[in-house]
Protein backbone atom coordinates (compact mmCIF):
# COMPACT_ATOMS: atom_id res chain seq x y z
CA UNK A 1 0.00 0.00 0.00
CA UNK A 2 1.64 3.28 -1.68
CA UNK A 3 0.42 6.08 1.20
CA UNK A 4 0.90 9.99 1.38
CA UNK A 5 3.33 12.33 2.68
CA UNK A 6 1.20 13.29 5.73
CA UNK A 7 2.67 11.94 8.57
CA UNK A 8 -0.67 11.71 10.69
CA UNK A 9 -2.45 10.04 8.18
CA UNK A 10 -0.17 7.39 7.47
CA UNK A 11 0.93 6.39 11.34
CA UNK A 12 -3.06 5.90 11.75
CA UNK A 13 -3.33 3.84 8.57
CA UNK A 14 -0.19 2.03 8.80
CA UNK A 15 -1.55 0.61 12.59
CA UNK A 16 -4.74 -0.78 10.83
CA UNK A 17 -3.06 -1.95 7.63
CA UNK A 18 -0.87 -4.87 10.23
CA UNK A 19 -4.47 -6.19 10.58
CA UNK A 20 -4.44 -6.80 7.19
CA UNK A 21 -0.93 -7.86 6.56
CA UNK A 22 -0.12 -5.16 4.34
CA UNK A 23 3.22 -4.01 3.94
CA UNK A 24 2.79 0.18 4.26
CA UNK A 25 5.26 2.45 2.03
CA UNK A 26 5.09 6.55 2.15
CA UNK A 27 6.98 8.85 0.22
CA UNK A 28 6.44 11.43 3.32
CA UNK A 29 5.96 10.32 6.53
CA UNK A 30 8.60 11.37 9.05
CA UNK A 31 7.01 10.85 12.28
CA UNK A 32 8.56 7.89 14.44
CA UNK A 33 5.35 6.41 15.66
CA UNK A 34 5.21 3.88 13.10
CA UNK A 35 8.30 3.07 14.17
CA UNK A 36 7.51 2.31 18.68
CA UNK A 37 7.42 -0.78 19.95
CA UNK A 38 8.03 -4.57 18.78
CA UNK A 39 4.96 -4.60 17.38
CA UNK A 40 5.44 -1.94 14.56
CA UNK A 41 3.48 -2.53 11.50
CA UNK A 42 5.62 -3.44 8.67
CA UNK A 43 6.42 0.22 7.21
CA UNK A 44 8.89 1.74 4.68
CA UNK A 45 8.91 5.32 3.66
CA UNK A 46 11.49 6.68 1.26
CA UNK A 47 11.17 9.87 3.18
CA UNK A 48 13.98 9.52 6.09
CA UNK A 49 12.73 9.57 9.51
CA UNK A 50 12.85 13.07 11.26
CA UNK A 51 14.80 12.03 13.84
CA UNK A 52 17.72 11.71 10.76
CA UNK A 53 18.20 16.21 10.96
CA UNK A 54 18.89 15.75 15.06
CA UNK A 55 22.51 14.08 14.33
CA UNK A 56 23.31 16.76 12.02
CA UNK A 57 21.90 19.81 14.29
CA UNK A 58 24.26 18.15 16.95
CA UNK A 59 26.50 18.34 14.62
CA UNK A 60 26.35 22.00 13.73
CA UNK A 61 26.11 22.93 17.45
CA UNK A 62 28.89 21.26 17.96
CA UNK A 63 30.64 23.13 15.25
CA UNK A 64 29.49 26.27 15.29
CA UNK A 65 30.44 25.92 19.44
CA UNK A 66 26.84 26.68 20.65
CA UNK A 67 26.33 24.34 24.21
CA UNK A 68 22.92 25.99 25.14
CA UNK A 69 19.60 25.86 22.82
CA UNK A 70 15.85 26.03 23.16
CA UNK A 71 13.45 23.22 21.33
CA UNK A 72 9.78 24.75 19.92
CA UNK A 73 7.50 22.21 18.72
CA UNK A 74 3.95 22.08 17.49
CA UNK A 75 1.61 19.54 19.26
CA UNK A 76 2.19 16.61 16.88
CA UNK A 77 3.03 13.67 17.42
CA UNK A 78 5.94 13.63 14.36
CA UNK A 79 7.14 16.90 15.89
CA UNK A 80 6.95 15.70 19.85
CA UNK A 81 9.13 12.75 19.35
CA UNK A 82 11.50 14.22 17.49
CA UNK A 83 12.09 16.76 19.96
CA UNK A 84 12.33 14.37 22.42
CA UNK A 85 15.04 12.53 20.68
CA UNK A 86 16.98 15.95 20.03
CA UNK A 87 16.92 16.74 23.62
CA UNK A 88 17.75 13.39 24.95
CA UNK A 89 21.10 13.66 22.35
CA UNK A 90 21.93 17.37 23.14
CA UNK A 91 22.28 15.85 27.31
CA UNK A 92 24.36 12.85 25.79
CA UNK A 93 26.82 15.62 24.45
CA UNK A 94 26.82 18.15 27.34
CA UNK A 95 24.15 20.57 25.33
CA UNK A 96 21.63 22.45 27.47
CA UNK A 97 18.27 22.14 26.71
CA UNK A 98 16.06 25.80 27.77
CA UNK A 99 11.80 24.80 27.81
CA UNK A 100 9.91 26.38 25.72
CA UNK A 101 7.87 28.78 28.36
CA UNK A 102 11.21 29.83 29.63
CA UNK A 103 13.81 29.94 26.59
CA UNK A 104 12.70 33.87 26.31
CA UNK A 105 13.51 34.05 29.83
CA UNK A 106 16.42 32.56 29.93
CA UNK A 107 18.20 34.15 27.52
CA UNK A 108 18.49 31.09 24.65
CA UNK A 109 19.53 32.24 21.19
CA UNK A 110 20.07 29.23 19.12
CA UNK A 111 16.17 28.08 18.71
CA UNK A 112 14.96 24.80 17.30
CA UNK A 113 11.46 25.05 15.35
CA UNK A 114 9.60 22.45 14.50
CA UNK A 115 6.21 23.00 13.02
CA UNK A 116 3.95 22.52 9.48
CA UNK A 117 4.68 25.20 7.65
CA UNK A 118 1.19 27.04 8.59
CA UNK A 119 2.16 27.23 12.36
CA UNK A 120 6.06 28.01 11.25
CA UNK A 121 4.84 31.33 9.60
CA UNK A 122 2.88 32.47 13.10
CA UNK A 123 6.03 31.52 15.18
CA UNK A 124 7.95 33.86 12.46
CA UNK A 125 6.10 36.56 12.55
CA UNK A 126 5.64 36.59 16.93
CA UNK A 127 9.32 36.37 16.48
CA UNK A 128 9.67 39.67 14.33
CA UNK A 129 7.41 40.93 16.73
CA UNK A 130 9.46 40.01 19.91
CA UNK A 131 13.01 40.99 18.00
CA UNK A 132 14.12 37.06 18.17
CA UNK A 133 16.00 37.52 14.53
CA UNK A 134 18.90 39.32 13.45
CA UNK A 135 22.45 38.52 14.72
CA UNK A 136 21.89 37.38 18.07
CA UNK A 137 19.43 34.78 17.46
CA UNK A 138 20.06 31.46 14.61
CA UNK A 139 16.74 29.58 14.07
CA UNK A 140 16.84 26.19 12.75
CA UNK A 141 13.70 25.10 10.71
CA UNK A 142 12.49 21.94 8.62
CA UNK A 143 13.59 22.02 4.99
CA UNK A 144 11.01 20.43 3.02
CA UNK A 145 9.21 24.08 3.17
CA UNK A 146 8.58 25.48 -0.48
CA UNK A 147 11.26 27.67 -1.08
CA UNK A 148 8.69 30.95 -0.04
CA UNK A 149 6.71 29.60 2.13
CA UNK A 150 7.72 32.57 4.39
CA UNK A 151 6.08 34.81 1.95
CA UNK A 152 3.01 33.34 1.40
CA UNK A 153 -0.29 35.70 2.20
CA UNK A 154 -1.45 33.88 5.65
CA UNK A 155 -4.75 35.91 7.39
CA UNK A 156 -3.49 33.79 10.12
CA UNK A 157 -0.41 36.83 11.52
CA UNK A 158 0.07 39.89 10.99
CA UNK A 159 3.30 40.19 9.49
CA UNK A 160 3.91 41.63 6.03
CA UNK A 161 5.83 40.45 3.48
CA UNK A 162 8.97 42.34 4.16
CA UNK A 163 8.93 41.56 7.86
CA UNK A 164 8.91 37.62 7.21
CA UNK A 165 11.72 38.11 4.88
CA UNK A 166 13.85 39.98 7.55
CA UNK A 167 13.03 37.89 10.30
CA UNK A 168 13.70 34.61 8.03
CA UNK A 169 17.10 36.00 6.67
CA UNK A 170 19.81 34.02 7.80
CA UNK A 171 18.18 30.58 9.87
CA UNK A 172 19.40 27.60 9.11
CA UNK A 173 17.39 24.10 7.54
CA UNK A 174 18.35 20.61 8.02
CA UNK A 175 16.62 18.06 5.54
CA UNK A 176 17.51 14.69 3.97
CA UNK A 177 19.10 14.88 0.86
CA UNK A 178 15.70 14.42 -2.05
CA UNK A 179 17.23 14.80 -5.42
CA UNK A 180 20.60 12.63 -6.33
CA UNK A 181 23.35 15.10 -7.10
CA UNK A 182 25.65 12.53 -9.39
CA UNK A 183 25.16 12.75 -13.36
CA UNK A 184 24.98 9.44 -14.03
CA UNK A 185 21.66 7.66 -14.73
CA UNK A 186 19.34 5.61 -12.37
CA UNK A 187 17.46 2.81 -12.42
CA UNK A 188 14.48 4.29 -14.33
CA UNK A 189 17.31 5.18 -16.81
CA UNK A 190 16.54 9.04 -16.19
CA UNK A 191 19.07 11.06 -14.29
CA UNK A 192 17.61 13.46 -11.68
CA UNK A 193 17.92 16.41 -14.08
CA UNK A 194 16.17 14.85 -16.70
CA UNK A 195 13.10 13.45 -14.12
CA UNK A 196 12.93 16.95 -12.61
CA UNK A 197 12.57 18.63 -16.56
CA UNK A 198 9.77 16.12 -17.47
CA UNK A 199 8.51 16.94 -13.81
CA UNK A 200 8.19 20.41 -14.57
CA UNK A 201 6.88 20.20 -17.82
CA UNK A 202 3.69 17.94 -16.50
CA UNK A 203 3.37 20.61 -14.01
CA UNK A 204 2.80 23.24 -16.34
CA UNK A 205 0.43 21.71 -18.21
CA UNK A 206 -1.87 22.09 -14.98
CA UNK A 207 -0.81 25.44 -14.96
CA UNK A 208 1.91 25.20 -12.37
CA UNK A 209 3.77 28.37 -13.83
CA UNK A 210 6.67 29.89 -12.33
CA UNK A 211 5.25 28.34 -9.20
CA UNK A 212 5.52 25.21 -7.68
CA UNK A 213 2.40 22.95 -5.68
CA UNK A 214 2.86 21.95 -1.87
CA UNK A 215 5.47 18.91 -1.58
CA UNK A 216 7.33 19.26 -4.56
CA UNK A 217 10.41 18.56 -3.02
CA UNK A 218 8.84 14.98 -2.38
CA UNK A 219 8.28 14.17 -5.98
CA UNK A 220 11.22 12.61 -6.50
CA UNK A 221 10.50 10.18 -2.98
CA UNK A 222 7.00 9.00 -4.12
CA UNK A 223 9.05 8.44 -7.32
CA UNK A 224 11.09 5.81 -5.90
CA UNK A 225 8.82 4.69 -3.54
CA UNK A 226 6.78 3.56 -6.53
CA UNK A 227 10.01 1.83 -7.85
CA UNK A 228 10.70 0.11 -4.36
CA UNK A 229 7.35 -1.16 -4.90
CA UNK A 230 7.88 -2.82 -7.94
CA UNK A 231 11.66 -4.49 -7.55
CA UNK A 232 10.73 -5.92 -3.93
CA UNK A 233 7.36 -7.04 -6.48
CA UNK A 234 9.53 -8.64 -8.99
CA UNK A 235 11.61 -10.31 -5.98
CA UNK A 236 8.81 -11.53 -4.30
CA UNK A 237 7.28 -13.70 -7.55
CA UNK A 238 10.78 -15.12 -8.09
CA UNK A 239 11.28 -16.19 -4.78
CA UNK A 240 7.61 -17.69 -4.98
CA UNK A 241 8.13 -19.67 -7.80
CA UNK A 242 10.59 -21.42 -5.91
CA UNK A 243 7.90 -22.78 -3.77
CA UNK A 244 5.39 -23.31 -6.53
CA UNK A 245 3.47 -19.79 -5.10
CA UNK A 246 2.13 -17.05 -6.62
CA UNK A 247 1.57 -13.74 -5.75
CA UNK A 248 -1.69 -13.78 -6.37
CA UNK A 249 -2.44 -16.37 -3.94
CA UNK A 250 -2.11 -13.46 -1.66
CA UNK A 251 -5.22 -12.28 0.77
CA UNK A 252 -5.10 -10.31 4.02
CA UNK A 253 -5.33 -13.68 6.13
CA UNK A 254 -1.80 -14.91 4.10
CA UNK A 255 1.11 -13.96 5.90
CA UNK A 256 3.34 -16.08 4.04
CA UNK A 257 3.18 -13.94 1.08
CA UNK A 258 3.37 -10.39 3.62
CA UNK A 259 6.51 -11.52 5.03
CA UNK A 260 8.26 -12.63 1.48
CA UNK A 261 7.41 -9.18 0.29
CA UNK A 262 8.44 -7.81 4.00
CA UNK A 263 11.79 -9.21 3.14
CA UNK A 264 12.06 -8.17 -0.43
CA UNK A 265 11.05 -4.45 0.21
CA UNK A 266 13.54 -4.52 3.02
CA UNK A 267 16.87 -5.72 0.95
CA UNK A 268 15.79 -3.28 -1.70
CA UNK A 269 18.64 -1.15 -2.99
CA UNK A 270 19.02 1.09 -5.84
CA UNK A 271 19.94 4.11 -7.29
CA UNK A 272 16.59 6.02 -7.74
CA UNK A 273 16.32 10.13 -8.53
CA UNK A 274 16.23 10.43 -5.04
CA UNK A 275 19.82 9.05 -4.14
CA UNK A 276 20.58 6.27 -3.35
CA UNK A 277 17.85 4.24 -1.66
CA UNK A 278 18.22 1.23 0.79
CA UNK A 279 16.30 0.68 4.22
CA UNK A 280 17.05 0.03 7.54
CA UNK A 281 16.35 -2.87 9.57
CA UNK A 282 13.66 -1.04 10.88
CA UNK A 283 11.97 0.61 7.26
CA UNK A 284 13.84 3.60 7.79
CA UNK A 285 15.65 5.61 4.63
CA UNK A 286 19.28 5.48 4.87
CA UNK A 287 20.17 9.20 3.51
CA UNK A 288 22.12 11.91 3.88
CA UNK A 289 21.19 15.47 5.10
CA UNK A 290 21.59 18.91 3.54
CA UNK A 291 22.05 21.92 5.09
CA UNK A 292 20.79 25.41 3.96
CA UNK A 293 20.68 29.24 5.23
CA UNK A 294 18.51 31.59 4.04
CA UNK A 295 20.99 34.57 2.50
CA UNK A 296 19.78 37.16 1.10
CA UNK A 297 16.17 35.90 0.38
CA UNK A 298 17.37 32.93 -0.96
CA UNK A 299 18.59 29.03 0.30
CA UNK A 300 21.49 28.75 0.13
CA UNK A 301 23.34 25.32 0.47
CA UNK A 302 26.11 25.03 2.70
CA UNK A 303 27.17 21.28 3.07
CA UNK A 304 25.86 18.01 3.75
CA UNK A 305 25.91 15.46 6.19
CA UNK A 306 26.33 11.71 6.65
CA UNK A 307 25.30 10.06 9.39
CA UNK A 308 26.45 6.63 8.89
CA UNK A 309 30.23 8.12 8.50
CA UNK A 310 30.02 11.07 10.73
CA UNK A 311 31.21 13.21 8.07
CA UNK A 312 30.47 16.65 7.52
CA UNK A 313 31.32 18.16 3.73
CA UNK A 314 31.28 21.64 3.90
CA UNK A 315 31.23 23.62 0.60
CA UNK A 316 30.94 27.11 1.06
CA UNK A 317 31.21 29.95 3.89
CA UNK A 318 27.76 30.86 5.72
CA UNK A 319 27.08 34.24 5.77
CA UNK A 320 26.50 35.95 9.89
CA UNK A 321 24.97 39.34 10.63
CA UNK A 322 28.04 40.23 12.38
CA UNK A 323 30.57 38.41 10.38
CA UNK A 324 30.95 35.53 12.78
CA UNK A 325 28.45 32.85 14.82
CA UNK A 326 26.42 34.47 16.78
CA UNK A 327 27.02 33.60 20.25
CA UNK A 328 24.42 31.19 22.43
CA UNK A 329 24.20 33.27 25.17
CA UNK A 330 24.78 36.78 27.19
CA UNK A 331 28.54 36.40 27.91
CA UNK A 332 29.23 38.01 31.42
CA UNK A 333 32.54 38.64 31.68
CA UNK A 334 34.03 39.98 35.35
CA UNK A 335 36.00 42.80 34.86
CA UNK A 336 37.92 44.43 38.25
CA UNK A 337 36.54 47.91 39.03
CA UNK A 338 38.66 49.52 40.97
CA UNK A 339 39.03 52.98 42.37
CA UNK A 340 40.86 55.45 40.95
CA UNK A 341 44.07 55.99 41.25
CA UNK A 342 44.75 59.51 41.38
CA UNK A 343 41.66 59.86 43.56
CA UNK A 344 43.00 57.09 45.84
CA UNK A 345 46.11 58.95 46.21
CA UNK A 346 44.82 62.79 46.68
CA UNK A 347 42.56 61.28 49.33
CA UNK A 348 44.05 59.41 51.12
CA UNK A 349 46.74 62.26 51.55
CA UNK A 350 44.05 64.61 52.96
CA UNK A 351 43.25 62.00 54.82
CA UNK A 352 46.94 61.48 56.20
CA UNK A 353 47.28 65.42 56.74
CA UNK A 354 43.94 65.06 58.77
CA UNK A 355 45.32 61.86 60.86
CA UNK A 356 49.21 63.84 61.21
CA UNK A 357 47.10 67.43 62.57
CA UNK A 358 44.82 65.25 65.04
CA UNK A 359 47.67 63.14 66.82
CA UNK A 360 49.82 66.50 66.99
CA UNK A 361 46.09 68.17 68.54
CA UNK A 362 46.50 65.29 70.95
CA UNK A 363 49.86 65.25 72.02
CA UNK A 364 49.39 68.94 72.64
CA UNK A 365 46.39 68.81 74.73
CA UNK A 366 48.28 66.17 76.49
CA UNK A 367 51.03 67.87 77.17
CA UNK A 368 49.61 71.30 78.26
CA UNK A 369 46.32 69.80 80.02
CA UNK A 370 47.16 71.64 83.12
CA UNK A 371 47.46 75.02 81.45
CA UNK A 372 44.41 77.62 81.92
CA UNK A 373 43.35 78.08 78.78
CA UNK A 374 44.01 74.32 77.39
CA UNK A 375 41.75 72.94 81.03
CA UNK A 376 39.03 75.38 80.19
CA UNK A 377 38.35 73.35 77.01
CA UNK A 378 37.60 70.12 78.54
CA UNK A 379 40.89 68.02 77.13
CA UNK A 380 39.50 65.02 78.32
CA UNK A 381 36.30 65.47 76.18
CA UNK A 382 38.79 66.94 73.03
CA UNK A 383 41.18 64.05 73.29
CA UNK A 384 38.18 61.50 72.63
CA UNK A 385 36.69 63.53 69.55
CA UNK A 386 40.29 63.54 68.09
CA UNK A 387 40.54 59.88 68.80
CA UNK A 388 37.43 59.26 67.24
CA UNK A 389 38.01 61.53 63.70
CA UNK A 390 41.36 59.51 64.06
CA UNK A 391 39.36 56.65 63.42
CA UNK A 392 37.06 57.89 60.59
CA UNK A 393 39.89 59.55 58.78
CA UNK A 394 41.73 55.88 58.91
CA UNK A 395 38.69 54.53 57.67
CA UNK A 396 38.64 56.99 54.29
CA UNK A 397 41.75 55.60 53.87
CA UNK A 398 40.85 51.84 54.07
CA UNK A 399 38.04 52.40 51.92
CA UNK A 400 39.85 53.35 48.75
CA UNK A 401 42.41 49.69 49.20
CA UNK A 402 40.90 47.48 47.12
CA UNK A 403 41.75 44.32 44.56
CA UNK A 404 44.57 46.47 42.65
CA UNK A 405 46.52 46.23 46.33
CA UNK A 406 45.36 43.39 48.21
CA UNK A 407 44.22 39.36 47.47
CA UNK A 408 40.47 38.64 47.70
CA UNK A 409 41.25 37.03 51.39
CA UNK A 410 42.91 40.01 52.51
CA UNK A 411 40.24 42.30 51.33
CA UNK A 412 37.08 39.63 53.09
CA UNK A 413 39.19 41.27 56.22
CA UNK A 414 40.02 44.56 55.11
CA UNK A 415 35.98 45.23 54.76
CA UNK A 416 35.29 43.93 58.17
CA UNK A 417 38.14 46.19 59.65
CA UNK A 418 36.77 49.66 57.98
CA UNK A 419 33.54 49.05 58.73
CA UNK A 420 34.62 48.84 62.74
CA UNK A 421 36.84 51.71 62.09
CA UNK A 422 34.07 53.86 60.99
CA UNK A 423 31.04 52.94 63.71
CA UNK A 424 33.84 53.29 66.26
CA UNK A 425 35.04 56.95 65.32
CA UNK A 426 31.26 57.86 64.61
CA UNK A 427 30.35 56.61 68.44
CA UNK A 428 33.34 58.10 69.61
CA UNK A 429 32.40 61.23 67.91
CA UNK A 430 28.71 61.09 68.95
CA UNK A 431 29.33 60.24 72.69
CA UNK A 432 31.35 62.98 72.87
CA UNK A 433 29.01 65.46 71.35
CA UNK A 434 25.86 64.58 73.11
CA UNK A 435 28.31 64.69 76.61
CA UNK A 436 29.63 67.79 75.53
CA UNK A 437 25.83 69.04 75.23
CA UNK A 438 25.04 67.84 78.64
CA UNK A 439 27.85 69.67 80.03
CA UNK A 440 26.78 72.79 78.56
Amino acid sequence: MLLCGCSIVCSTIAEVAKMYNLIVVSYGSSSQHCRTGKDSPPFFRTHPSATIHNPTRIKLFQKFRWSKIAIIQEAEEVFLSTAEDLETRCKEVGIEVSSPPEFSRQDARIIVGMFYVAAARKVLCEAYWHKMYGRHYVWFLIGWYEDDWYLLKDKSHNCTAQQMKEAAEGHLTTEALMLNQGPEPTISGMTSGQFIERYEEELRKYNFIGRRPEGYQEAPLAYDAIWAIALAFNKTISQLKTHNQTIEEFNYSNNQVSKQLYMAMNSTQFLGVSGYVAFSSKGDRIAWTQIEQMIDGNYTLLGYYDTQTDNLTWLRKEKWADGRPPVDRTIVKKVLRTVNFGLFVSMTTVSGIGIVWALFMLIFNTAFRHARCVALSHPMCNNIMLIGIISCLLCACLLGVDGQFVDEETFTHLCQVRAWLLTVGLLILWSDVFKNLESS
